[in-house]
C-alpha cells in the first residue's frame, strides 16, 4: 500500500489529466488497509484508517472509495455512513446476497478474481471426474 502522500499525488495527477483533455473520469482510490489485516482483526479502528486515506483521496479529486477485503456488513454500513465518497467493496463469494450490501450503503460490488477462481474450480472438478 503506498503512502497517503504519494497515493494523493497520483490521484491529484490523475484528475488533472483528465480534467485537461475535458474527459470525467471517475477514480475510484484503493485502500488495502482491510487486506494487509486477517478479518478476524477488522475493527472500527481501521474503519477510521480507511476514512481517513478516503477523506484525503476525495480532496485529491476521487470519486470513489474501494476497500477490497473488508467483508463485515456492520463495519462496512458504518464506514458507508461517513464516507464522503462510495463506498466499493469487494466480494469473495460470486453467490453472495446483494441485498445486504446494499442496505449497508455500499454503491458498488466487485468481484476481483472471485469469479474467475468460481470457474476454475468448477473446471477442476469436472477434469477430475
Amino acid at each position: 500500500m503506498r503512502a497517503i502522500r504519494q497515493q494523493v499525488e497520483r490521484i491529484r495527477a490523475a484528475r488533472a489529466a483528465a480534467d485537461g483533455v475535458g474527459v470525467r473520469f471517475f477514480i475510484n482510490a484503493r485502500t488495502d488497509v482491510f487486506l494487509e489485516t486477517a478479518a478476524a482483526h477488522h475493527s472500527r479502528a481501521l474503519v477510521d484508517v480507511a476514512l481517513g486515506r478516503g477523506m484525503a483521496y476525495a480532496e485529491a479529486g476521487a470519486d470513489g472509495l474501494f476497500v477490497p477485503g473488508l467483508n463485515d456488513p456492520e463495519l462496512v454500513g458504518e464506514l458507508c455512513e461517513r464516507s464522503g465518497l462510495p463506498v466499493n467493496v469487494m466480494l469473495r463469494d460470486p453467490a453472495a446476497e446483494l441485498g445486504q450490501w446494499s442496505s449497508a450503503g455500499v454503491a458498488r460490488v466487485s468481484y476481483g478474481p472471485a469469479l474467475y477462481l468460481h470457474a476454475m474450480r468448477a473446471v477442476a472438478g469436472q477434469v477430475r471426474s
